[in-house]
């Protein structure tokens, strides 16, 4: 199965182990008839539907993948899967509950991202789709034999969109023979650049998402860049993000590309004092894991990708059986914390299997992982 690097991993099961393997030829766009975010999209697909896509994207750009693209999605009807074993690459998006308004800037940069991944992943021609098994990019209206009794989805103003800048986006992108992530289409020169890159593993720029864009971001405001910001900095990167490390940039004399508002590596190593590791946990949601998990249904998580770094360190250093690497912080877990907490010569409540600071940040040193507040 394929997952595309831009997208938040979104797995739906048991559809994506169960449903049959595909070749993907085409790539179907669809409109879901309601403001949903990726996260929203997902939980509608397992709780109420099988009638999922490959992927689903916000209104504000930010893209989730439910099912890997070489299975079978159900949301394209006869293009699901054919006799042959072909089948077409379904993504939704956000729309009004007509699906007649368009495609925002953000959702456009992201469809033209995901599509040019899509051409470079499978090989998918960057054309539209002469018949209904031809290989090529359409939207869901364009065969009646794409959907079951015909359908208006998506709306006039974004199949205007789909021949405009979309295609055009994607090919634009294929025939200039970029290799690494696909740009949005070409921008005016007042509006911020919608687009991420990767520094030393971990996302930046428009739509990243995690713990390394907060840090970013208060970093920014500590040092005089946070004018764009009508709230906090928080875990997304959105455009004014954009526009206060671009301030950042000026600051340290930069110009034109090197000035977008996307972090490279000497600024962000400036900004920071550091290049942040991919490894990275925060204090306050270790803490948060332990006092919630052990008390929650088996298996329960409250910040698994967090806690999976912890516990596959505890293992490493012979305090948890490998088993109990699950992303839960449930009582085996803090019992053997609180193993290694008592190794360091703590004792009474300093070794109640709770992480501090000092514990987790020791821990961190001799496994590898930053710690956060």
């Amino acid at each position: 199965m394929a997952w595309y690097p831009g997208a938040e991993k979104m797995e739906l099961q048991p559809e994506s182990d169960a449903q049959p393997a595909i070749v993907p030829t085409q790539v179907i766009f669809h409109s879901i008839a309601a403001p949903w975010t990726p996260r929203r999209m997902y939980e509608y697909w397992r709780d109420s539907t099988n009638l999922e896509s490959h992927f689903g994207v916000g209104y504000d750009g930010a893209v989730g993948q439910f099912i890997g693209t070489q299975t079978r999605a159900d949301a394209n009807y006869r293009a699901n899967r054919r006799a042959d074993g072909t089948g077409a690459v379904s993504v939704e998006s956000a729309s009004n509950d007509q699906h007649t308004d368009p495609w925002t800037d953000a959702q456009v940069a992201a469809l033209v991202a995901l599509g040019a991944w899509l051409h470079r992943q499978h090989g998918i021609p960057v054309r539209v789709c002469r018949s209904t098994d031809d290989p090529g990019f359409g939207y869901h209206r364009l065969f009646p034999d794409w959907s079951d009794g015909g359908t208006a989805c998506p709306g006039d103003a974004r199949v205007r969109q789909f021949q405009n800048l979309v295609l055009p986006g994607i090919a634009a992108f294929v025939s200039g023979g970029g290799t690494g992530t696909p740009l949005p289409p070409p921008r005016s020169d007042d509006a911020p650049a919608r687009y991420r890159v990767t520094v030393n593993g971990l996302e930046y720029g428009y739509g990243a998402h995690g713990p390394q864009v907060r840090e970013v971001g208060e970093a920014l405001v500590a040092s005089g860049h946070g004018s764009h910001y009508t709230a906090g900095p928080d875990e997304d990167w959105r455009d004014a993000d954009t526009l206060n490390y671009q301030d950042y940039q000026h600051s340290l004399g930069y110009t034109g590309s090197a000035a977008d508002g996307v972090p490279g590596e000497e600024s962000l190593r400036r900004l920071l004092g550091r290049l942040p590791s991919p490894r990275r946990v925060s204090l306050a949601h270790v803490v948060a894991a332990a006092r919630t998990d052990p008390g929650a249904e088996q298996g329960h998580q409250t910040y698994g990708g967090e806690v999976r770094i912890v516990e596959q360190a505890l293992a490493d250093e012979g305090y948890l059986e490998q088993r109990w690497v699950d992303g839960s912080l449930g009582t085996r877990t803090v019992q053997a914390y609180a193993a290694f907490q008592r190794s360091l010569g703590y004792a009474g409540t300093d070794a109640n299997g709770i992480p501090g600071q000092r514990s987790l940040r020791e821990l961190g040193r001799r496994r590898g992982f930053d710690v956060t507040d």
